[in-house]
């Protein structure tokens, strides 16, 4: 819960009236929303009756917060420890909560015997009243038991927008539901008897539950606010609304009603539109908070980072919601902000049956106990039968779950996580898998007529973007049978097939781009898709040459004659020679060809790797028959050239020089400069080690203990013995010519002039960046315009060492 410098900003804030925070998914909303109690109650809460409250939307979060709390470190605490055990003047409740709190004071006073309606309640009666109304509408056929559940939401959101009289609800935009669904016969046209018939059903309905001394639930939110907007009821100096978006009209203005209008008081929305996802939202629509009552021009603060997720998930996630012109268009939508986080990126899975998905959790989150503990695993679903179905067949296998319920999740359980998609909101785990991703699921559009698709379609896709950015460190996603639209949505680049391979999921190649035509028997036949897709990959991704490929690659096994699907060359000592060999199978054939390639591979001593596939599974050998995660990538020594080429970049003296390595011996190396094509003259090249990449922190010990080492010539670096060599894993100095994959050559020191590119460790973790001091704070400049600046106090930042050179492949 440590604060950034644009977190702290926002919390120090003078108050003054009302304010919005918006921000991305894990940006810190809700821990600058803690934060600021602390502030405002000891700076701007002068008088006894000076009353604070958090809000949030579900219990879930609330009971998250509670979590977090304890894991935090004892001088963190704080006056958190306070308010969550009991503070007079501090309230973190839930928006029900507080609302039930009001109605009890309201049936006291009015009626004690009344009660909340369960949801058995709530069917007998709406089908009892639509028994009455059918009479005087036999017209409407939509006033039907086999559509309560419809009414009654429609019912629900008429309470959830205030609506109180027949006219408004008339008149209104039904934002969502332009029509009763292709299992509902008409339109809720404006003007209609239709409408005339919900409305006069929604009276009956409440006064049948009125005889039985019950209201539902929005009723009593109708009702709590009816007994806030009393006089002399308690009322708070500072009120801060977390997941704003997600509340109701009525909802809202209840939250107003008890708001203590003073010169220093505040209330603060924070949102993020974006992640609206429930149907009956008022500002999660894209209205404006005129509609409530507050003008928000000039009064909009705005948090862009997401510093939960790795840059990897981020942007598949952001790629998702970019399709959607709903949520673009919204006029509270935030463009989120890349930071130099890398990790592994998404990895998509497709499955032909349920039973095989589950096979695959199973044999995952057994692989994943080696590094997480089982409560940083949570499996994500839309709907709750899917997550119990789930949590039964992990079970049987011997894997503790625990479905986490609104009213007593258990976080410190030594137990796989599973939630709804809905329910998720507000949490995060380091591990997450997203489940059935399917089509007729997300989106499940089978209930919304054909003008309201594009509708269904952004809130599911809200959904499946909530449920990707609550991954810290891993998120897998799957699907069964038929993907979801919204797969095809991200970018295949961004997504992986294994966690520690960069092989991508499969898809279909256009028959205009195959490959090897002229030497395939059957261009047509279902095993060549998967033939293609891995031709695809080996090129574009693995970056073989399409030369270096062969197809039917002829093997001699003792008497029989056999041919391997793909072989990939390469040369040795100027002999080409077969290096992977790769055996295809049709669509979720299986990979049964995994000991026929075995046999192939045994036939020569050259080949190092196989491949087995059918496109939905993958095995992956070494010539010991050893499974192995990947494959390499292809490396300059295997085509018939003799010697490695980079260019160096010497930061120093902003020349540039080929840098030419003999493949068989790399100590003799040729230095070019390349102005003048002049060969420099070498006495003695010196080493300096590769210790690591950029983006996993460089701890002082690891300079010491390096696996590699690179030979140069003396003058390139200013020390041997304090300069080192790290490659580039991240993309946000591309527009300084430093690229994913270079070699950048550091000289370890802890100082920097302004402009300098250092490598600066914060938090332990490293990243290369523009060097900037600003007074008491850092900037570290990216060379990226999709990443923002980084922004920290001096103290919070640790130079490793400047940047002297960098040294790229050609």
């Amino acid at each position: 819960m440590k604060l950034n410098v644009e977190q702290r900003k926002i919390v120090e804030l003078e108050p003054n009236g009302h304010m919005l925070i918006k921000g991305v998914a894990g940006s810190g909303k809700t821990t600058v929303a803690i934060r600021r109690i602390s502030f405002l109650q000891t700076h701007y809460c002068p008088e006894s009756d000076d009353n604070i409250l958090l809000v949030t939307f579900n219990r879930t979060l609330l009971n998250y917060i509670h979590h977090q709390y304890k894991k935090l470190e004892d001088e963190e605490k704080g006056d958190l420890a306070t308010w969550l055990t009991g503070n007079q003047n501090v309230t973190i409740k839930t928006i029900n909560q507080i609302m039930i709190g009001h109605f009890k004071d309201y049936s006291n006073q009015h009626n004690p015997e009344l009660n909340i309606a369960d949801q058995r309640a709530e069917y007998a009666t709406i089908e009892q009243a639509i028994d009455q109304l059918q009479e005087e509408f036999p017209n409407i056929k939509l006033l039907s038991p086999k559509y309560s559940s419809f009414l009654l939401d429609e019912i629900d959101w008429i309470k959830s927008c205030g609506i109180q009289d027949e006219e408004t609800y008339q008149q209104i935009d039904r934002i969502g539901r332009s029509t009763g669904g292709r299992n509902a016969p008409q339109k809720l046209t404006k003007n209609s008897q239709t409408r005339e018939a919900i409305f006069r059903l929604k009276e009956r309905y409440d006064q049948l539950l009125e005889i039985k001394g019950l209201v539902d639930f929005k009723t009593m939110n109708l009702l709590a606010l009816q007994q806030a907007q009393k006089i002399g009821k308690k009322k708070y100096t500072h009120i801060i609304i977390d997941e704003s978006q997600d509340l109701t009209k009525v909802q809202l203005q209840f939250l107003t009603a008890i708001y203590a209008n003073k010169p220093y008081s505040s209330i603060t929305f924070v949102a993020d539109n974006t992640q609206s996802i429930y149907s009956h939202s008022w500002l999660g629509k894209g209205r404006a908070y005129t509609t409530i009552g507050y003008d928000m021009s000039g009064r909009a603060r705005v948090l862009t980072k997401n510093y939960r997720t790795t840059t990897e998930i981020s942007k598949a996630a952001y790629g998702l919601i970019e399709h959607d012109e709903q949520i673009m268009g919204n006029v509270d939508y935030v463009k989120p902000a890349l930071i130099d986080r890398h990790g592994h990126a998404p990895i998509y899975r497709f499955f032909l049956s349920h039973e095989k998905q589950l096979q695959f959790f199973k044999e995952e989150i057994n692989h994943l106990k080696q590094e997480y503990r089982l409560e940083d695993i949570c499996i994500v679903a839309k709907e709750k039968r899917l997550i119990e179905d789930i949590a039964m067949g992990l079970e049987k296998e011997g894997i503790p779950t625990e479905v986490l319920h609104d009213r007593k999740p258990d976080f410190t359980r030594e137990a796989v996580n599973l939630v709804t998609m809905h329910s998720i909101k507000g949490l995060e785990f380091k591990v997450i898998f997203l489940a059935h991703l399917d089509e007729g699921v997300l989106p499940n559009t089978a209930q919304a007529d054909i003008e309201d698709e594009e509708t269904v379609a952004t809130e599911d896709r809200k959904l499946l973007y909530v449920g990707m950015t609550r991954a810290n460190e891993l998120l897998y996603m799957s699907s069964v049978k038929r993907p979801s639209k919204f797969l095809k949505e991200i970018d295949p680049d961004l997504l992986r097939f294994k966690r520690n391979s960069a092989l991508r999921t499969f898809q279909i190649v256009a028959m205009s781009e195959y490959k090897f035509k002229d030497r395939i028997a059957n261009v047509n036949s279902k095993e060549e898709l998967i033939r293609q897709w891995m031709i695809q990959q080996l090129i574009h991704t693995y970056k073989y040459p399409e030369n270096l490929l062969e197809v039917e690659y002829e093997v001699q096994q003792f008497s029989k004659r056999g041919y391997v699907d793909i072989a990939v060359m390469r040369y040795v000592n100027g002999e080409r020679v077969p290096f992977i060999f790769v055996e295809t199978k049709s669509l979720g054939n299986g990979i049964t060809a995994k000991s026929q390639l075995t046999s192939y591979i045994n036939t020569s001593n050259h080949v190092q790797y196989g491949i087995a596939t059918d496109g939905i599974n993958i095995a992956i050998i070494d010539h010991n028959d050893k499974e192995v995660n990947d494959i390499p990538m292809c490396q300059p020594h295997f085509l018939p050239e003799t010697k490695y080429k980079s260019i160096y970049k010497n930061l120093r003296n902003n020349k540039e020089y080929d840098y030419l390595q003999d493949k068989d011996d790399p100590e003799l190396i040729e230095i070019k400069d390349r102005v003048t094509d002049l060969v420099q003259d070498l006495d003695q090249p010196i080493q300096v080690p590769i210790v690591g990449n950029v983006a996993a922190g460089i701890p002082s010990a690891a300079i010491e203990d390096y696996q590699d080492t690179l030979f140069v010539p003396e003058e390139w670096v200013i020390q041997a013995q304090d300069t080192f060599v790290l490659q580039v894993t991240g993309d946000s100095m591309i527009d300084e010519g430093i690229q994913p994959g270079d070699l950048v050559f550091v000289h370890r020191q802890q100082t920097a002039n302004s402009g300098d590119i250092v490598i600066a460790v914060i938090d332990q973790e490293a990243t290369m960046k523009k060097y900037m001091p600003m007074g008491s704070t850092i900037l570290l400049l990216p060379a990226n315009t999709n990443y923002e600046p980084i922004q920290m106090n001096a103290e919070d930042v640790f130079i490793n060492g400047k940047v002297i050179g960098v040294l790229q492949k050609v």
